[in-house]
């Protein structure tokens, strides 16, 4: 097995060993993690006396190695602390807001040992959801990886499913890269940043692009606009988009559809029109399962003006109670491809819609889910804690912003 083979089953392994620690999100991310771990080998593109040199970016969200799977925790900033204090970042962290997604990506570069007694700087990631959960990691192999490349690919976005609307690229590079740009299959150019993290030792490239753009590669140039890289976006094709749904979609309340697809593992697709706002699993064995083992009740999402998931048969209505006692309610729908759950959706009404509700987001304030039969009496409910956003103030280092944000 060669070097790549090795970094990318490093990869992998950490890809699928991590969850979120969020439990309305952890269908998405077990979902995800068998998903990665079917897809092929690549290698770099050979290049002979070519001027600049081609590699394939490994759309994997991290570099591998030192993958930090947690349960639930108190505080979401606990999973950066957990991979920092293992791998103290050498130099600035350098933060990427992702609002439209609602998480951060935070990047660092991190000093390690090799085998025979030396020293590597290796990149470390983590991505964080603003109330709750996240992945992260740091790669097992030094960066750079080769004499002739001026800039690699290390993580990003525009493979994950659902497929985000701001999709994330980032990766090192060095000193003499000044400017990145993703360029689309009709040439269309995006541009992104080349941040400088004091005492980091190499650069910091980022990118955020619409995910439907289209995007192929990333430009690397000099301060005298020379290309002195490109690197090829490989994005990988999902298991929804290469396959029909089992059966026709379900319409449901608040514009939403679901769909059903084999793979991965049966799992419900929510969408918008041509948007995917969410996942959940039906396979039997993770069917409204937590990280422990747990059976629960309901799996409740809020994402994107929508509120949806499934719960357990003979739940005829669910209903969101908010801390200041206005509530939400759907009627469910039973699933038409086996009855192993029903499904739920609305819309969700903005904070500060309702008389006298707060302006916060409930996922901070906490608030209560109920399931009630086809009598009208109460039969399961689940008290749902206020959870603070992760890095409420924006941790040190660059910070770049999405695009349509501002600082």
């Amino acid at each position: 097995m060669n070097d790549l083979e090795e970094r990318l089953r490093a990869a992998l392994d950490a890809r699928a060993g991590t969850y979120t620690a969020a439990p309305d999100a952890y269908p998405r991310v077990q979902a995800r993690g068998r998903r990665v771990r079917r897809r092929r080998w690549i290698a770099l593109v050979p290049v002979a006396a070519a001027a600049t040199a081609i590699v394939l970016a490994v759309n994997l969200g991290g570099s591998g190695g030192d993958g930090v799977a947690t349960g639930v925790v108190d505080e979401p900033r606990d999973i950066y602390e957990q991979v920092s204090v293992k791998n103290p970042p050498v130099g600035e962290p350098v933060t990427i807001d992702d609002a439209p997604e609602e998480r951060q990506t935070r990047v660092w570069f991190t000093e390690k040992t090799a085998a025979d007694g030396s020293t590597f700087h290796a990149f470390c990631q983590v991505t964080q959801d603003l109330y709750g959960g996240g992945m992260g990691g740091c790669g097992q192999v030094a960066v750079p990886r080769s004499s002739g490349a001026q800039a690699w690919y290390e993580g990003g976005t525009a493979s994950n499913w659902p497929r985000p609307r701001i999709a994330l690229s980032y990766g090192a590079a060095r000193d003499g890269v000044a400017k990145v740009e993703a360029v689309t299959r009709d040439g269309a150019r995006i541009p992104g940043t080349v941040h400088q993290p004091e005492g980091a030792p190499l650069a910091v490239w980022t990118v955020a692009f619409p995910s439907k753009a289209g995007v192929i590669r990333f430009e690397f140039s000099d301060v005298r606009g020379k290309v002195v890289q490109r690197v090829k976006l490989e994005v990988f094709p999902e298991d929804t988009h290469a396959a029909e749904p089992i059966g026709p979609g379900q319409d449901m309340p608040g514009g939403l559809t679901a769909r059903l697809y084999a793979e991965p593992d049966r799992t419900v697709v929510w969408s918008h029109g041509d948007e995917e706002v969410g996942l959940n699993l039906l396979e039997s064995r993770l069917l409204l399962t937590d990280v422990a083992g747990k059976k629960l009740p309901v799996e409740l999402q809020i994402r994107h003006g929508f509120w949806f998931g499934i719960s357990r048969p003979g739940t005829a209505r669910v209903s969101v109670v908010f801390k200041d006692g206005t509530s939400i309610s759907a009627d469910t729908v039973p699933d038409p491809w086996g009855g192993t759950a029903v499904l739920f959706s609305g819309t969700y009404p903005p904070s500060g819609a309702s008389p006298g509700r707060p302006s916060g987001d409930p996922r901070a304030e906490g608030y209560q889910i109920v399931g009630y039969d086809a009598a009208g009496a109460e039969t399961w409910h689940e008290d749902r804690p206020g959870r603070q956003p992760a890095w409420q103030a924006s941790p040190p280092g660059p910070s770049q912003p999405a695009p349509g944000q501002t600082r």
